[in-house]
């Protein structure tokens, strides 16, 4: 088992606290994306979240206009509003220590909590409101891609 302030410190340098959008709906993830060679690591890590979220393996890709070749790799994603409450469970006891990820987390974080607390009844202008907040956080970290559709 993974050191809890080790998945942080990880996390850290490695993890996105993003979103998705697409019309008036918001998709809220947590991610972390290694080369294939260091598999294990995001196994390890997904195992020290109880095996909430999924991971995903991408095939290596030629260059493109827009971005150069990428190796083969693993992806670990939770998505599931109730699964993320263990990420938040995690952050919130271990915190983040750069500035700039842990803002981006506590935004990210207000998002998840107003989800989960609001099911039926989901403030589309406050998740709005604090998606540009995250945006503009995220904007000049490459650890992070805000996809919207």
């Amino acid at each position: 088992m993974l050191d809890s302030w080790y998945v942080t410190g990880f996390a850290d340098g490695e993890a996105a606290f993003t979103y998705s959008r697409s019309g008036g709906t918001f998709g809220l993830y947590f991610a972390i994306r290694q080369r294939e060679d260091n598999k294990q690591i995001i196994e390890d890590i997904q195992a020290y979240f109880n095996y909430v979220g999924n991971i995903y393996h991408a095939k290596e890709s030629e260059p493109t206009a827009k971005s150069g070749f990428t190796q083969p790799s693993v992806y670990y994603r939770v998505t599931k509003i109730n699964e993320l409450s263990r990420i938040i469970e995690h952050f919130d006891k271990y915190p983040l220590k750069s500035v700039k990820k842990f803002e981006a987390y506590r935004a990210w974080r207000e998002m998840v909590l107003h989800k989960l607390n609001n099911y039926r009844a989901v403030d589309y202008d406050k998740l709005r409101t604090l998606a540009e907040k995250l945006s503009a956080l995220n904007s000049k970290s490459r650890a992070f891609k805000i996809h919207t559709k």
